[in-house]
This record gives C-alpha cells, structure tokens and sequence, in this order.
C-alpha cells in the first residue's frame, strides 16, 4: 500500500468539520463556544464529552476519551486508524486514488477459533443438505414461501436433517467434546447430540459478519417444538450484543441515512425483498447498552418498525423511548392491528408494505396516541397520569413551535388548561440536573477525583499556554527544557518540535504528528487543550510556573545526589557529591 504522506492526511482531516462528522453518531448541544454531549465512550448521564470547533478536538472530562476526528471514529467505530482516514476522506469528497486501503480481519482469541470455525462448518453442511433429497420438503416450504435461489443464498439459509450430522462431521475435523458442547451446536445427554434437527436454518452473525449461532424454524404443519429455536448464548454469541442482519445493512443504512428495527428475522427478510434492506432484527430480547453502540455506529436516526399487534406496540414504546433517553432521533411505524412486515409483503406486496412504512410518527406523537389508548380520559386520575406523562418528554424538546403544538394537543385530551401544561413544565426543568461547569475540573477519572500537586499544575498550565502561545513554548526551552512528569515532559518536545516549523499550533494536527498508537498522549493533550484557563496570559503566572517547575527539577536532582551520596564510599566522590548540593543550594 502507497505511504500516505504528511499532507494528505492535513488534507483530509481539514476537509471536514468534527462537529459536522460527531453529531452524526451522537447528539451535541452548543455550550458556550464548545458542545457538549453524553460520552459514548463509559455509561455516562450528564453530558461530559467536550467538542471543540475552533481546535477540531473532543474530551470526556469523566472517563479521559480525547482526540481528533480520526481518534473519535476509531474509537467509537472499533476501526483502524487507516479505516478512519478513509472515512473522513469520503466524507470530505477528498480523492484517495493511488492509495490502497486493506480491511483488517478482527482479531479472535485462539480459544474461541473451534466456536467460530464450527459454526462455518456448520452453515456449509447445512446448505448442502437443502440441496439433498432429505431437505426437499425444506426448500419447497421456502418456495412457497416466496425465497428464490438468491434470497437463500444472501441469507445462507439451510436445513437440518432429521438425522444428526453435526456430531460425527465435528469429529472428523478433531474438534474435542468440550468444544463442540460450548459451541451450543452440539448437547451433551448420555451422548452427544445435534441441538438442531429437521428445521430451517438461518444463521446469527455478529457486527463482523461471523457466524455464532443459528436460530432453526419448523416448517412442517403439526410438528412438534416451539416455532423458532434459537443457539444458547456460548462465548460468541451474545444476545445483548446481536443484531440480525447488522452486518449487511450496512452500506444501505448508509445510503438511505437510517435503519429500521424489525421484531423477528423473516420482518428482515420481507423488507429487503421490498427494496428495504435497511433493517436490522431484535430477535426476540429488549435492546441493551450493547445494542445502542452498535446502532449508534451505523447512524443516529433510527424507525422502529414491530409488530402491530399489543405486544408489538408496548415494545415500540418501551424501545423507541430507551432510544430517545440515548440521543437517537426516533421514528415510529405503527403497523396495521395484528400484523407485521413479513405478512403484509406476502399479502399486498411492495406496495402494501410502502404504504404501511409511509405512515410514520414521531416518538411524541406515538407516545401520546399509545398512552391515551391506554387511559379512561373520561376518568380524572388517568387524565392527570395522561398529564404527568406526556408534559415531561414535551418539556424536555428544544423545538418552541413543536412545544406550542404538544401543549395544545394535549390539553386537548387531557382537558387541563395549556398554561398548567405549562407551569407543569417549568417544573420538570427545574428538576433537570444542572450542567457541570467542566473548566473548574482538574482531573476526574471515573468517579475518583485527584488534586494536582503545585509541580504537576503547573507543568500543566504552562502546557496550555505553550499550545496557545509560540513564545511560551521558545521560554520554556530556554530556561527549562524539562518536566517531572513524564507525560507531560513528552507532549513538550513534541509542542516545542512543531513550532519549529509552525507559528502557530494545531491541536488535532499535532495528535497526528504524535502518532493514534500513543493513546495516553493523545488522551492527555486533548484534557490540556481543553483546560478552561485565562487568555491572553499574564507574563508573570508564566515566569511564576517556570520557577515552580525550576524549583521542582532542583529538588529531584538534590534527592538524587543524596542517594548517590549515602551509597558512595569512595571519600573524593563524597567530597564532589557534597560540594555539587551546596552549589545548588546557592
């Protein structure tokens, strides 16, 4: 691969705006001349990641996340350094042509490789028995069911015969016992035996597109068993931690600017038969922490889309809320009584199903129509429940016409005066927990705090000033060129190295310059760059940190020559330890 040289990575970076490229992952509010947002980088609730505009930089105050655009995508993408290059380059309509760039496969521990690879072996042996006279009745439900040769091909779909396969093929590839158990492929009862057998199969991928597990469908008339029978979770497959259908989503996501989320996998598989193949599938759990990272890497506007049915509909609500709370933008479809996707492409088509997913709300106005349904709005304690419900999530919209409009509609149905709907609201704000003004932090990692001493403050300090002020930097060469700390004595060569061809410093081009494998650095000048400290600075509270640091340099070396002192015995080594201290004292 062509070396991509200095300038082409200041091109890229400089094409796009980290605010413009954040705020497509997660929710930024204006603070002052920065934004702040909930970190997604530690389970955050008060918003503590700090953007700057004019330095092109981020911080979490809390957890210490920090860097540039390209640090924020690997971070928050689990992407390489060069993945991320290429992103913002795409981003930034910059031509890349003449560099090369390879997608590196995920790493995976050794122990969980025979999970993986039996998995695969698995998919395979399943697909040729589809294809076998014992899997005919299989592939003729399919069939009839609408899957063309292709569809069953995107999707690996395959069949398990009625005879366990899986087992003995296990054997032969020389997988042990243990793992094959732990694979949740294979049960151990007096024997060993294959979990699934005469069912459909459609395989579980995780984000990287690698199969972990298989959920098995009957498709006989009668037969006994549940519908669907999906893995137990093993060491590689985690519910709280899968989407159906994630990782073929996404180039789709990315063109249409959204996804849908779907309650089962055939939903799925009707919606890309219809064109929609943005979608992803629950798979029959609630979404977790887990989920929301994942979709938060694949965008940040998100059309629920379950079932019509009661059930369905207290899961829109409970999931497009769960959403909402986490800064997505949410929309929801309310599908026809009792149906879902799948069904409603069967019956009436594409169309049919254009029609249903047209019919959008957003999570207000579903909110406030599925609770009503819910209430006696004739009865007054309902009404007030209706009242307290609604004018929360109405207080917390930034939007003062979509306030108007939501307090008039639900005075409307709650019969209460718009001025109490009102009053109600300035109440619920007053609750809200106020924002931490971040520039009186000095450190605060996870919920420990640490107060610097006078030394590491003020080599702190005089950092900044260096970042804000070339004369600084040259001050402190001449009459220091040293730090305690030995992080921070690194981020100084390195400010004082990049003045020697630049006038004046860029932050988040000096992250580059540092290199994205050195993390603390990166982490370390993005808190340092963010410090909330008086400019222009006062020439003395300069000279006064230098002193401090002088003093300090003083004091180690003085604790040095004592050490060598105790331990030295030869009496004219002594005499020069002795006479090099009382010449630091003068």
């Amino acid at each position: 691969m062509a070396r991509i040289p200095r300038e082409k990575i200041d091109e890229i970076r400089q094409s796009v705006d980290i605010v413009d490229v954040i705020s497509q992952y997660i929710s930024l509010n204006k603070k002052g001349s920065g934004y702040m947002a909930i970190c997604p980088f530690h389970d955050d609730h008060d918003p503590s990641l700090s953007v700057s505009q004019s330095k092109q930089i981020y911080k979490c105050f809390v957890c210490g996340n920090g860097g540039n655009v390209f640090t924020f995508l690997q971070e928050y993408l689990h992407i390489s350094y060069l993945e991320a290059v290429k992103m913002v380059a795409e981003m930034g309509h910059v031509d890349m042509g003449g560099y090369v760039f390879e997608k590196k496969e995920a790493p995976i521990k050794q122990e969980l490789k025979p999970l993986y690879e039996m998995h695969t072996e698995a998919e395979k042996i399943y697909s040729y028995y589809l294809n076998t006279k014992a899997g005919t009745l299989a592939k003729d439900y399919l069939h009839q069911r609408g899957f063309d040769e292709q569809l069953i091909k995107t999707f690996e779909i395959g069949y398990a015969p009625e005879r366990g396969v899986l087992h003995s093929a296990f054997e032969k590839l020389g997988y042990s016992e243990i793992d094959m158990v732990k694979s949740g492929l294979i049960i151990e009862s007096q024997g060993h035996y294959d979990r699934f057998k005469d069912r459909i199969m459609f395989p579980l991928h995780d984000e990287n597109g690698r199969i972990i597990g298989f959920s098995g469908r009957i498709y006989k008339n009668g037969a006994e068993g549940a519908k669907y029978m999906n893995s137990p979770e093993s060491d590689i497959f985690i519910k709280g931690q899968t989407l159906y259908n994630y990782h073929r989503c996404r180039e789709m996501v990315k063109k249409e600017g959204f996804v849908y989320i779907n309650e089962g996998f055939m939903d799925v598989i009707a919606m890309t038969r219809a064109n929609h193949g943005n979608c992803i599938a629950l798979m029959g759990t609630a979404l977790t922490k887990g989920h929301l990272r994942m979709l938060g890497r694949l965008t940040h506007s998100i059309v629920v889309c379950l079932d019509g049915d009661a059930p369905g509909q207290a899961a829109s609500a409970k999931t497009a809320q769960f959403l909402s709370e986490n800064g997505f933008d949410v929309q929801i479809v309310t599908l026809p009584e009792g149906r879902d996707p799948d069904e409603i492409f069967t019956s009436e088509g594409q169309d049919g199903l254009d029609e249903a997913l047209g019919r959008r709300q957003t999570y207000l106005e579903f909110l406030i129509k599925y609770e009503s349904s819910r209430l006696d709005l004739a009865n007054y304690n309902d009404r007030r429940t209706l009242l307290d419900r609604i004018t929360k999530e109405i207080a917390k919209l930034n939007d003062k016409p979509g306030q108007d409009h939501f307090i008039k509609v639900l005075s409307d149905l709650s019969q209460f005066p718009e001025n109490t709907i009102r009053e109600l609201m300035a109440e619920h704000k007053s609750e809200e927990v106020p924002v931490v003004d971040f520039g009186d932090i000095v450190t605060k990692v996870k919920d420990t705090r640490r107060i610097l001493d006078k030394y590491n403050q003020a080599e702190r300090n005089l950092l900044f000033y260096m970042l804000n002020d070339k004369a600084v930097s040259d001050k402190y060469e001449q009459k220091v060129g040293f730090m305690y700390n030995d992080t921070y004595r690194v981020l100084a060569s390195y400010v004082v190295d990049y003045y020697r061809n630049h006038a004046i410093m860029d932050e988040a081009d000096l992250m580059d310059r540092i290199g994205h494998d050195q993390e603390r650095l990166i982490h370390t000048l993005a808190a340092i760059a963010t410090l909330q400290l008086p400019l222009p600075y006062d020439e003395k509270a300069i000279d006064d940190y230098i002193h401090i640091i002088s003093q300090n340099a003083l004091k180690m070396k003085k604790e040095q020559l004592k050490e060598q002192f105790h331990y030295v015995l030869d009496p004219k080594q002594k005499a020069e330890i002795l006479k090099e201290m009382i010449n630091l004292d003068k």
